[in-house]
């Protein structure tokens, strides 16, 4: 009986830590894509094409979450409070929810 309830504990953790794992990538994800997005902004300046427009799409959902998150971020101080915010969240995702966390 207590083999069955380990093995059904250890199955819990693996997808605990696999859904862990996969937010974190997603955080990272979306880190790279506004640095992605402030690096193609500097080379290619105002001209628009479809990998900008592809970062555009991307990025702004996350801009539009920190603004309404903080309210006080505006104009070209986004990006900035935005990669911290994600940074934050991955920080203490992997803090908090780290399988070693609960030794």
């Amino acid at each position: 009986m207590w083999r069955g309830l380990r093995r059904g504990l250890s199955r819990v953790r693996q997808m605990n830590i696999v859904v862990v794992q996969m937010i974190n990538y997603t955080l990272s994800f979306l880190m790279w894509m506004i640095v992605g997005r402030g690096i193609l902004e500097l080379v290619i300046g105002n001209r628009r094409n479809i990998m900008l427009l592809a970062f555009v799409k991307i990025t702004e959902l996350v801009y539009r979450v920190t603004q309404k998150i903080l309210p006080f971020s505006r104009g070209k101080w986004v990006p900035v409070w935005s990669f911290f915010l994600l940074a934050l969240i991955r920080v203490a995702m992997i803090i908090l929810l780290h399988p070693a966390a609960g030794r």
